[in-house]
């Protein structure tokens, strides 16, 4: 029998709320270095999970990590990402995986000339029944996919607007960027890249520089007798219940994914069969514990890739963030 792969050594710089989640989700590989600009916050994290608590990022490569997960501020995704790959380790860099086409493209040209794995962390895409309604559409039992509409919000908290995603030379974008590229990653899953339709970006409540709601629609011009796919989203700052609700139209069938875990409610997946006649449909409803397992699917699968070194494909990577930073350039300008 083969030997089981060995644990890979891990680095995390960016040792907040999602340094920490990844740490959790862990397993048998081992935290050996963390790094964060506050230390009180890598010296928790390597109190709680082992590892050493640098102080600087020099620190945590001289280490020599298998793997570097960066989970900063936006405007340090990229330059971090590319000092982790030139020292030889894979990355796994949380969206939108820095800021801008130029960043993302930085980013892919030196994992090229590091020979190294990039993922970007769309954890979404690893949520049971977001992953079953992709998979169910993709799978054409259900004909040609027609549209994807979704909503995302959440209502922000007091002083959300000095935070530093309100701050446009940090986060690159408001609300279109914060929950926006998840729903665009989730597009460039199902429907490959579509362009931008249109856009309509908002500044209703927070008293900040950057969009708190953005309304966007990928197809193209479109036309009477054009049946090609088209997707539309609202995300929102301003959804004072936490919402999650996607929805995918197939020629034969709806699927319709509700929640995602605790303050989103728990997930819920139907799936609309229509009869041969039409009319009321048939109805299959799964639900799912409201235990988000999406940061340990997502580790095990880029843990896999790395193992594995076969080429396999990486479900949420470089090419989908630069898709998806090019629908917000091109909102943003407009």
């Amino acid at each position: 029998m083969p030997e089981p792969p060995r644990p890979l050594r891990v680095g995390i710089v960016g040792c907040g709320l999602i340094g920490r989640k990844r740490a959790e989700a862990l397993g048998a590989d081992t935290l050996v270095a963390c790094h964060d600009v506050v230390a009180a916050a890598s010296a928790g994290l390597a109190a709680d999970f082992g590892g050493r608590a640098c102080g600087t990022l020099d620190e945590v490569l001289a280490l020599r990590p298998d793997v570097v997960i960066v989970a900063t501020v936006h405007d340090q995704l990229a330059g971090i990402s590319c000092r982790a790959l030139e020292a030889g380790a894979h990355v796994l860099v949380e969206k939108p995986a820095g800021i801008g086409v130029a960043e993302i493209e930085r980013v892919a040209a030196a994992a090229r000339a590091a020979g190294r794995l990039v993922k970007v962390g769309f954890n979404h895409r690893f949520h049971p029944g977001i992953s079953r309604a992709i998979g169910e559409a993709r799978s054409g039992r259900y004909g040609e996919v027609l549209y994807l509409r979704a909503r995302y919000g959440h209502g922000g908290r007091l002083g959300y607007e000095r935070e530093w995603r309100a701050d446009p030379h940090r986060s690159g974008g408001g609300e279109i960027v914060d929950q926006g590229m998840h729903l665009l990653d989730l597009s460039y899953w199902l429907l490959g890249e579509l362009p931008l339709h249109s856009a309509l970006l908002r500044t209703q409540f927070w008293r900040a520089p950057v969009d708190d709601n953005a309304v966007i629609i990928l197809g193209g011009p479109g036309g009477v007798g054009d049946p090609s796919p088209f997707a539309i989203f609202h995300v929102s700052w301003t959804e004072w219940k936490n919402t999650f609700s996607l929805e995918i139209a197939c020629h034969d069938a709806k699927l319709a994914v509700d929640g995602l875990v605790r303050s989103y409610g728990p997930q819920e997946l139907r799936i609309f069969r229509m009869r041969p006649e039409l009319g009321p449909p048939e109805v299959e409803t799964e639900r799912y514990p409201d235990d988000d397992v999406s940061w340990d699917l997502e580790w095990r699968h880029f843990t896999a890739a790395i193992q594995a070194a076969d080429g396999r494909e990486l479900l949420g990577d470089l090419a989908s963030a630069r898709y998806a930073w090019s629908c917000v350039e091109a909102a943003q300008r407009r």
